[in-house]
């Protein structure tokens, strides 16, 4: 049986891929990159956030010295973009399912705590997230990889064992970190990472709708 499940939050609950598009287009505009289409952009995203942009056209040395104004960039444009974006479908009915059977639902993300927690009360969804672990900097995406070192802060602090845990993204990176702790892996399509990235990872399982994941927890 899981006891705990951890969710990527972008473009994992929360649907907002387009938003978070026109936001890294819109830096791109500013520090002199080329803005991409859809299909360039779920083949292309990568974390830390400057080598997105180093590889189409942004000065790599220039965004290292402007960390701080580049996460001011982003998080001005994106905040207003994410305040009338949805949920993921299935969602709810996923994090209600998961509080009625006593499994933990925690995110980890590369977001902002502070943004999390606004979209997580926007919603009205705050009752069914146990903990949000993310970041306190604007910019701390945009320079280096750090959520796994927070899950494995989490994991260790509250004694999950690999076994009971289970993690499920977007993005490569989550079935990465799930793959490094042994936990069982799942990976959302239609999010912020193409299909074909997601299946080169290979995640225990890929999914469509986050419904499909009650489906998935009923075997174990």
């Amino acid at each position: 049986m899981k006891k705990l499940i951890i969710f990527d939050w972008n473009g994992t609950l929360l649907s907002d891929t387009r938003a978070c598009m026109d936001a890294d287009n819109h830096v791109l505009k500013i520090f002199g990159g080329t803005p991409v289409d859809l299909k360039t952009y779920r083949d292309t995203m990568i974390i830390p956030a400057i080598d997105f942009y180093t590889q189409h056209g942004c000065d790599k040395e220039e965004l290292q010295r402007k960390s701080q104004k580049l996460g001011e960039v982003f998080h001005s444009f994106y905040e207003l973009r994410a305040a009338k974006c949805r949920l993921r479908q299935g969602a709810k009915l996923l994090l209600k399912w998961l509080s009625h059977h006593s499994i933990k639902s925690v995110i980890l993300s590369n977001h902002t705590i502070k943004g999390i927690n606004n979209q997580l009360n926007r919603l009205k969804i705050n009752k069914y997230i146990f903990e949000v672990l993310a970041n306190s900097a604007l910019d701390s995406s945009m320079k280096r990889r750090n959520k796994k070192e927070k899950l494995k802060d989490y994991l260790e602090k509250h004694n999950y064992k690999p076994s009971e845990t289970l993690i499920i993204g977007d993005s490569p990176e989550e079935i990465e970190i799930g793959k490094k702790f042994g936990l069982t892996t799942i990976a959302i399509t239609r999010g912020y990472h193409s299909t074909s990235r997601l299946r080169a990872a290979e995640p225990d399982y890929l999914i469509h709708n986050l419904s499909e994941l009650i489906e998935v927890l009923k075997k174990f």
